[in-house]
Order: structure tokens, then C-alpha cells, then sequence
């Protein structure tokens, strides 16, 4: 903590409170996909350390506390006084309580009661909020995307196998996406000099198309007709097309905002493109997706994905911190945005890679997993070294968050 001192009101210290916790979190989600990859080594240096499948728990549970935590405080932020300071005071709290049990608890095999337990937080986020539903679109959407997450919450202890697989898809496709887009709308408004008509309506255009684009993803686990799915081949890049274009206007016309917001909204944006557009065109293929099942193909438009919205949680923090601050200047520096765009797109090609090799191996080679996992080990190798970027980049990005964490004088609301 720094010897800066800032004056907050008790709903200010409420949301900077909250982005402290998700600096916080961010190191544990990067030390889980580290160890997650390790487990890729034909040695598997972690196996005799850790239970099968508990680093996996670790790892997913803080991507979801993260990316979550980004988004009720966003959400907060954007209501302004349409929540009162008590019910942000309080709603923090219980959310911060959430985070730390769930993050307690992650190793153990209870995500169904961890998911059940977020959803219901998430309910009592949204009716605080309810009356505020008629002031803005941002709002709007925002609560819809919160509803989309709790159902696909819920969802999930109902399906399993392909319908499983399409609920967690919807969750990342649509449900994140959804309320992060009116995050990332929101957040032009302050640092470009896009029009106020212009970003509302823009935002009603984008949500409809990363709506219908992501559905159509989605509907591809659990297998779509044949001329369904050629049809909807362009459509889908399309759809985030038009998103990239919405956002290079506003990329394009910045204003004198000084945070780093609009670099991680551009990345967000690529990832998008690309996790989005190209693997979500192919993936609804029946005959591709049947072969991407159980492959790192599959993995690599999951975590570009869950890497779309978490650039965007990123970028609030920038914006929303430099904005507790009062100072125009930048929260996190440039070293871990490069760290982790490059290190995650890198990341994701090579990943892409180990999955059409997996494909080969698996369907023509007929090769067991051990002897696939000797065969893999080049591409394993230079996979770990992506990620040990990312993780870099995130290890500097909370240390950078937390050393310049003011020291907060609370004042009347």
C-alpha cells in the first residue's frame, strides 16, 4: 500500500474493496492453470501432491469468482444510487464472504452447493438492483446477462455429458459475455468520444449478435442439422466482425483518459474475434465437434473464452480505480498486458495445436494416452512457457495493484 491517501464514500471504499479482491484472486487462478498444465508432462511432477481433478476444481472455481467479482462490481459501480450505500455495504460483504468459503472450499468436490450458493448471491444482487432496471440499457443488460449466469448455474446440476457441455458453453458464450458487453459499452462512454446514442444503440445491435452468435455455439455440443450449422458458418465471424468494428470506433476516438482500459477492451475484443468468430464457426461443424471432444481444440475456445471476459473485468478495474482515485493515471502498467495478450493468444495457437496432434494420434494413430502424452511433450513444453508469461502478467498485474492500493479515508456519501 502506498502513503496515497484518497477520501471515499462508504460506497466507493465498498467497490474499491471489491476490486482489491479480485487483484487478490487472480494470482490463485494463475497459480491453478500452471499446475493444471504440469499435469500434461509425461512425468506428471504434481501427481502424487494432488487428488485427480482438484487443481481442475481450483483453478475453474477462481476463473468463476474472478470473473464474477469483476461483474457485480461493475454492476454496482454503473447503478450509482439506484442501489442505496447500505445495500452495496452489505452485498459486499456477502459477497466477499462468498468468495472466501468458495475459495476455502474449491478443493473439495461440493461445486454443485458452491454454484448454488453464487446463484442465490447473484439473485439478491439483482433485486437490490431491480428498480433500477428502467434508467439505462448498460443496466438492463447487465441484469439480464446476471439472470443468464444464475440459470446456467442452476443448469448445470441438472445436465451432464453433451448438455453439459452445451450449459457451460452458454455460460461462457452468452451468459459472461452478455453483462460484460454493457461493462465494455459502458466503459467507451469514458474514455472515447463516442456519442451517448451511439454507444446505446450500438450496444442493442452487438448484444443481439454475441446473443445469437453464442447460442449458436452453444446448440453446436449438443449437435446441429447439417444445414443449420453450414449456414450459420459465416454468420457467426460475422457477428463478432461487427462487434470489432463497434469497438475500433471507439478505440479510434479516445478521449483524455489516461488508464490502461481501452488496451485490455482491444484484447478482448481480438480474443473474441478469434475464440469467437473462427473456432466458434468450425466447432458447430457435427463432424468437427464430435473430434474436438476430449481434445485441447475444445480447451483452446474455452479459454479464450473465459479470457474475453476476464480482459474485460480487467478493464474496469483500470478505469474504476483510476476513477476512486482521482488521478487519470494508470492503476496496472503495460508489462502485464503484454504479458498476458501475447502469452494467452500464444498460448491458445499452440494449444490449438496439441489438439488437431491429439486428433491424429487418437482417430488415426490409435495411440494410448501415455505414449500421447511422450509424443506431445515439444508442444507441452512450449505451452507451459505461454502460460508462465500469462502468469507472469498476472502476478505483476495484482502486485502492481496492490502497491499502489491507496490508503482509504472514508467521508460522508
Amino acid at each position: 500500500m502506498t502513503g496515497v491517501m484518497i477520501q471515499l464514500s462508504p460506497r466507493g471504499k465498498a467497490i474499491y474493496q471489491l476490486l482489491s479482491l479480485m487483484a487478490a484472486l487472480l494470482p490463485l487462478y494463475g497459480a491453478g492453470f500452471l499446475a493444471s498444465a504440469l499435469q500434461q508432462l509425461p512425468t506428471q511432477p504434481l501427481v502424487d501432491l494432488f487428488e485427480p481433478g482438484l487443481i481442475e476444481r481450483v483453478a475453474g472455481r477462481a476463473l468463476q469468482l474472478v470473473i464474477l467479482s469483476g461483474l457485480v462490481s461493475a454492476g454496482i459501480m454503473m447503478a450509482g444510487d439506484g442501489i442505496s450505500v447500505r445495500s452495496v455495504i452489505w452485498l459486499g460483504r456477502l459477497w466477499t464472504a462468498l468468495v472466501i468459503v468458495s475459495v476455502g472450499a474449491s478443493p473439495l468436490e461440493v461445486g454443485a452447493a458452491l454454484d448454488l450458493a453464487a446463484a442465490i448471491a447473484l439473485l439478491l444482487l439483482l433485486a437490490a438492483s431491480y428498480h433500477e432496471a428502467g434508467s439505462s440499457f448498460y443496466m438492463r443488460l447487465w441484469q439480464v446477462g446476471l439472470l443468464l449466469i444464475v440459470v446456467s448455474l442452476v443448469a448445470t446440476q441438472l445436465f451432464d455429458d453433451r448438455a453439459l457441455a452445451a450449459t457451460r458453453a452458454f455460460r461462457l458464450q452468452v451468459a459472461y459475455p452478455s453483462a460484460g458487453l454493457s461493462v465494455m459499452f459502458w466503459l467507451m462512454r469514458r474514455f472515447s468520444r463516442v456519442e451517448a446514442d451511439w454507444a446505446a444503440d450500438g450496444l442493442r445491435i452487438v448484444a443481439l449478435l454475441v446473443f445469437l452468435a453464442g447460442g449458436l455455439i452453444s446448440l453446436g455440443h449438443l449437435g446441429l442439422p447439417a444445414f443449420v450449422s453450414l449456414g450459420a458458418t459465416p454468420l457467426i465471424p460475422l457477428c463478432f466482425i461487427v462487434l470489432a468494428g463497434h469497438s475500433y470506433r471507439a478505440l479510434s476516438s479516445r478521449n483524455e483518459n489516461a488508464s490502461l482500459a481501452p488496451h485490455w477492451i482491444a484484447a478482448a475484443t481480438l480474443f473474441w474475434l478469434v475464440g469467437g468468430g473462427f473456432a466458434g464457426a468450425l466447432s458447430i461443424q457435427p463432424a468437427i465437434n464430435e473430434a474436438m471432444r476430449g481434445t485441447d481444440l475444445s480447451q483452446a475456445q474455452d479459454w479464450l473464452a473465459g479470457w474475453v471476459s476476464l480482459a474485460i473485468a480487467l478493464a474496469f478495474v483500470n478505469e474504476c480505480a483510476s476513477s476512486l482515485r482521482g488521478d487519470n493515471r494508470r492503476v496496472t502498467g503495460y508489462v502485464p498486458l503484454w504479458l498476458i495478450t501475447f502469452g494467452v493468444a500464444l498460448a491458445s495457437i499452440v494449444l490449438a495445436c496439441r489438439g488437431v496432434v491429439q486428433i491424429y494420434l487418437r482417430d488415426v494413430a490409435a495411440v494410448d494416452a501415455p505414449a500421447m502424452l511422450e509424443l506431445l511433450l515439444p508442444l507441452t513444453v512450449v505451452w507451459i512457457l505461454c502460460l508462465l508469461a500469462v502468469a507472469a502478467g498476472i502476478v505483476t498485474y495484482a502486485l502492481g495493484f496492490w502497491l499502489r492500493r491507496p490508503r482509504i479515508v472514508l467521508v460522508d456519501a
